[in-house]
């Protein structure tokens, strides 16, 4: 699979890789064997967006990243959205287009970094390729690592807790003298890809990838929310549900609506 041969989105001015989760194994795949390349992927959603926006050195930084997934069903809707031009037709097919998210339309699309580090491990235990774990709360890139372990037989796996409990040089040097194919950074949004960018030149790994708060998940500290409402996007609420002083992050997804309501 050749760079020309990948679909790809343009929304919200950032460009995303197109193609469903199968095909961006593959492609990380090829990106290794032919170019020996490593490949920093970013997972974006609305709320990643409208960071951008007020920080233009974030969006610098995002832009960077060889590789942006949407992991977020409000940039699918913003897509559909946008075009048509401001106006009634636009208010009528943000209202059909949000109903037809619900209804599961589009849902292949949504590439989320949560399933993603799942998918990583599942190749890593079946390739004999090895994946390290970094920061979370707590000691829960321990937990992480220890639930993907039984869950996938002969995985091979590092951790660090990271900042602010280890010096980043440590962390740093003992990153490289596990060599993962895999490193997947839980800092939380900005502050991973700030340390990815930072770091990327002196890590000596395959792909790396910002998580967020995908830990949380998989040592157990946060039930994640049923496969169905994932395919329907909604897992934000969910976690809101869960955990609801998450609440003032959340007031960015109805600036997020304005905002592509009143895109030109």
């Amino acid at each position: 699979m050749n760079k020309n041969s990948v679909k790809y989105h343009e929304i919200c001015g950032m460009s995303y890789f197109g193609s469903q989760t199968d095909g961006l194994l593959r492609f990380l795949d090829e990106r290794n064997r032919v170019k020996g390349q490593k490949t920093w992927i970013t997972t974006v959603n609305p709320e990643f967006v409208m960071a951008t926006i007020s920080d233009a050195k974030f969006l610098d930084i995002i832009n960077k990243s060889d590789i942006r997934t949407i992991d977020g069903i409000g940039l699918i809707w913003a897509r559909e959205v946008l075009k048509k031009k401001r106006g009634i037709k636009r208010w009528w097919i943000a209202l059909k287009s949000g109903v037809e998210i619900l209804g599961g339309k589009w849902r292949e699309e949504l590439i989320s970094g949560s399933d993603l580090l799942a998918d990583f491990c599942k190749k890593a235990a079946k390739n004999n390729e090895k994946i390290f774990f970094l920061g979370g709360f707590d000691d829960r890139a321990k937990r992480c690592g220890e639930y993907f372990f039984k869950k996938y037989k002969g995985l091979k796996y590092d951790f660090s807790e990271g900042q602010p409990g280890v010096k980043n040089e440590e962390v740093v040097k003992k990153i490289n003298a596990f060599l993962p194919d895999y490193l997947v950074v839980a800092y939380g949004m900005k502050k991973q890809e700030e340390w990815i960018e930072k770091n990327l030149k002196n890590l000596k790994v395959k792909v790396v990838m910002g998580v967020g708060r995908s830990f949380d998940y998989y040592s157990g500290a946060l039930e994640r929310a049923p496969k169905w409402i994932r395919e329907m996007g909604l897992e934000w609420l969910y976690s809101l549900f869960k955990d609801p002083k998450r609440w003032r992050r959340q007031l960015v997804l109805p600036r997020f609506i304005w905002m592509v309501m009143n895109l030109k």
